[in-house]
């Protein structure tokens, strides 16, 4: 490591000087206005005034994005965009500080793996982004970074406290030594519910840590660590009569979950000349979960690792007098996976993914740009000890591409044209559970995407997205496939039509306003289900809010969400009737008293009228969002 901190220092300048901020929204730098996609953009000011409690709230009220989340538990959220019902947690990618989260099997990535208290930035791109983020970037990214822009020493103290017996607190502290050129930040989460439900609560422990070594020549390395230890109660699903007239019933009173993990990662960007850089990345992570279900008499250990790497090269020198960004990369990743039941067999699961990448941006003039780029992708997966499967082992080659135009006619506004050629592999229990012990194929597809953005006279923001998907060889859990189901290859396209746009006003100190639309139609191209609707998928999701301030001092806010009707997951023929639509109204109140610096309050109120909805529901089985709750938030900084 000696040797790697003399060859950036040699390369360095007299002067030290950092890199102007600027708003990047991809693995590369990339600056939001030159993306083909839709991005937004949430910085650390934006999201501490959105009184967001926790990353999936902010996904769910600010992006309008839709959060499946089982009992309540912010641990058992996943992520659903672009008209995905089941599983959509696999077609969006999220990653924090470098780190992919998906996992190789079937569980949703851990979004309170990532303290919404300590985060400086939430980017998040609509749509396919298979070049630079490879398996499973279908229906888009969520990228999340602690990295702070400046050298500024400060500590934060929050507490919360609220309904259901929830309480927790944050401690955060950032800064650095500009003289030396030293970031560093740390932060230790705690939460604990006894939940909505009987037989649901949870606590968590969460722990990030980093620091970075600026160079006078724009070069860095940093190096980041995370732990979570965790515990939730699974009260389970209810039937349709238990979820109208005892929504807060537990089914399974003895099913639990206990889990830790732990991660290290190392980021660097080397200066190699003036117009060209040199990027690694790399990261080892360890999970452990213990899934007591009584209700089903297992009792199963499971162990996951994951090692990847993953060097970049960027040359930005022009090309004959046109601006020109190339990049060329390659990711390697490593993810192990093991079952111990109890009084069983082991079982053992590994996949090794390959890809070499690259992308140009070829700046016609400075409004005009073109986006290409191509991706292969070997992803080799590997079963041991599994009883039941006619093959072990598979090797796929997956080629992806892009081809976008970007157009910016006039400053802060920007248009786009894009293609996507894209896929994904299937979890490794999808694998191993299929009717006839064959492996799944790979899941394959094309969009396009239409769209604008346009912030304009200092406090107007407006986006508007459109787009159509097709896929091939969907991969679903299909209930009627006896005996007991199984997960299958859709024999049929599936298509997907929809449009996202919003439009927001916010003037400092005074009032502001903002409201986001999402329409989708997801639907069976052919086949046995030909002209069916996709299950688990709304058509219709709007969200408003409004809010205005008194004296300077408080703000007080409103909220509106409405998220239209849907089929139950798994009935793909639409013959059990719909999940009822539901609106939702939430109400805040936002202190920051002048006469005390540093001190901020608010009381936030979810679901005002205790609506009894359903965001999480399937054929026969039902689990209730939680009703009206509350929570009151004091944080100090200094």
């Amino acid at each position: 490591m000696t040797t790697l901190f003399a060859a950036v220092a040699a390369v360095t300048n007299a002067v030290a000087e950092l890199p102007p901020v600027t708003i990047y929204a991809s693995r590369i730098d990339d600056a939001k206005d030159s993306i083909p996609a839709s991005v937004s953009v949430f910085t650390a000011e934006e999201i501490e005034a959105s009184g967001a409690r926790d990353l999936p709230e902010l996904l769910k009220k600010k992006a309008g994005i839709d959060i499946h989340s089982m009992n309540g538990n912010p641990m058992l959220t996943s992520v659903a965009m672009r008209g995905f019902g089941d599983n959509a947690f696999g077609r969006t990618k999220v990653v924090f500080n470098g780190e992919e989260l998906n996992n190789v099997d079937m569980n949703a990535p851990n979004l309170t793996r990532i303290p919404l208290g300590s985060v400086e930035r939430v980017e998040i791109i609509r749509g396919p982004s298979p070049v630079l983020y490879g398996d499973g970037a279908v229906a888009g990214v969520v990228n999340v970074t602690t990295d702070a822009h400046d050298y500024e020493r400060r500590t934060k103290i929050t507490g919360r406290a609220g309904s259901q017996s929830t309480f927790g607190g944050n401690v955060q502290t950032k800064g650095g030594f500009e003289e030396e050129g030293v970031q560093y930040g740390a932060s230790y989460d705690y939460l604990r519910s006894d939940g909505y439900r009987d037989r649901s609560a949870y606590d968590m422990h969460t722990a990030n840590a980093g620091v970075r070594k600026n160079f006078d020549n724009g070069s860095t390395i940093g190096f980041k660590a995370n732990y979570q230890n965790a515990f939730y109660e699974l009260p389970g699903s209810l039937t349709y009569d238990q979820w109208k007239h005892a929504r807060k019933t537990a089914n399974n009173h003895d099913d639990w979950t206990r889990a830790w993990s732990y991660g290290v990662g190392i980021d660097s960007k080397l200066k190699i000349a003036d117009d060209q850089w040199l990027r690694i990345d790399g990261i080892f992570s360890h999970q452990y979960r213990r899934a007591k279900m009584a209700a089903w008499g297992t009792d199963t250990e499971y162990g996951y690792y994951s090692y990847a790497l993953s060097p970049r090269y960027v040359n930005e020198k022009d090309i004959f007098g046109f601006g020109s960004k190339f990049t060329v990369g390659f990711d390697f990743r490593f993810d192990g996976y093991g079952e111990n039941p109890r009084g069983g067999s082991k079982r053992h699961f590994s996949r090794d993914r390959y890809a070499a990448f690259a992308q140009e941006e070829f700046y016609v003039t400075e409004e005009l740009s073109v986006v290409a780029g191509a991706r292969v992708e070997r992803i080799g997966n590997r079963w041991v000890h599994y009883r039941g499967l006619q093959e072990s082992r598979s090797h796929d080659w997956m080629g992806d591409y892009e081809l976008g135009l970007v157009f910016r006619p006039v400053e802060g506004l920007k248009t786009y044209i894009k293609g996507t050629r894209f896929h994904r592999s299937a979890f490794c229990d999808e694998l191993s559970y299929t009717q006839d012990g064959q492996f799944l194929e790979p899941e394959t597809g094309g969009s396009l995407d239409v769209g604008a953005e346009w912030e304009f006279l200092d406090e107007f923001r407006f986006d508007v997205n459109g787009y159509g998907m097709v896929m091939e060889d969907e991969i679903f859990f299909d209930p009627v496939l006896l005996p007991y189901g199984y997960n299958c290859n859709s024999p049929a396209k599936t298509r997907r039509v929809g449009m996202d746009t919003g439009f927001s006003w916010m003037r400092d100190k005074v009032a502001e306003a903002s409201v986001r639309y999402g329409i989708v139609h997801a639907d069976f191209g052919s086949g046995t289900y030909h002209g069916c609707d996709v299950p688990y998928v709304p058509n219709h999701r709007i969200r408003l809010e409004g809010g205005f301030w008194i004296l300077g001092e408080v703000e007080l806010k409103g909220g509106y969400t409405f998220v239209g009707s849907q089929y139950l997951s798994g009935d793909f023929a639409n013959q059990s009737g719909k999940l009822p639509s539901y609106s939702l109204f939430d109400i805040g109140v936002y202190y920051e008293p002048s006469w005390a610096e540093g001190w901020k309050a608010s009381f936030v109120v979810d679901n005002l009228f205790d609506r009894n909805y359903c965001d999480y529901a399937g054929v026969g089985y039902y689990y209730p969002a939680c009703g009206r709750s509350f929570m009151f938030t004091l944080s100090y900084e200094f």
